[in-house]
């Protein structure tokens, strides 16, 4: 099996993943030769298999007749998060076309950096991403960010008890002249930002 290998992007969140193929997990797999219209060709094929699957989604401007339109796409076009077994996932790829272009994620083993093993996303972790992403944004507090934004910065944890965002947990970090509750997932490198939280409204965890 072939593995892409992530950079280091400081401090850990990732899990090193057991060798049983039979957990459930959440996996951030890699799209090879990956475009918007590939990676939900792939997520749509997934759904269809019956896989559970998240698909980093936001607005952007495309160019239609001269005439630019907003249209939801995939915020990296070379990652998608899947909800299975890693044997399911080994199968698929062996089996079906569409996901043969899937590849798992590692990082070096821990005892042994000569050997790489493929990682997971905690399942907490994975829910509060999506439910920083999905919950009703009625303030337009939800802003998109790239890993270049906060890559180095180190903060302390919040978690957010009132408003739309309720239950969202993050680190606080400055972008430019705003204070942002940032939702992040290291090990894939994406991440969503909430702006405009009063300071009453979050609590450190």
């Amino acid at each position: 099996m072939q593995a892409t290998r992530v950079p280091d992007t400081g401090t850990p969140t990732y899990v090193i993943e057991e060798a049983d193929d039979t957990l459930v997990r959440w996996y951030p797999l890699r799209i090879r030769f990956g475009n918007p219209k590939r990676a939900m060709q792939v997520r749509d094929e997934l759904r269809r298999q019956d896989v559970t699957t998240y698909l980093h989604m936001e607005h952007q401007e495309v160019a239609h007749d001269d005439q630019l339109q907003h249209e939801m796409l995939p915020a990296v076009n070379n990652l998608i998060f899947v909800h299975a077994m890693k044997g399911r996932v080994k199968l698929l790829k062996r089996q079906n076309q569409i996901c043969q272009h899937l590849q798992f994620i590692a990082k070096p083993a821990l005892d042994n950096p000569e050997r790489s093993e493929i990682i997971y996303v905690p399942d907490r972790q994975m829910e509060n991403f999506i439910k920083a992403e999905t919950l009703p944004d009625p303030y337009q507090q939800r802003i998109a960010l790239t890993w270049s934004d906060f890559l180095g910065q180190e903060h302390r944890r919040v978690r957010i008890i009132q408003g739309p965002f309720m239950g969202v947990e993050g680190e606080v970090k400055r972008i430019g002249h705003h204070r942002i509750v940032v939702a992040l997932l290291r090990e894939a490198q994406v991440a969503v930002g909430i702006t405009h939280v009063s300071p009453a409204a979050l609590e450190f965890i």
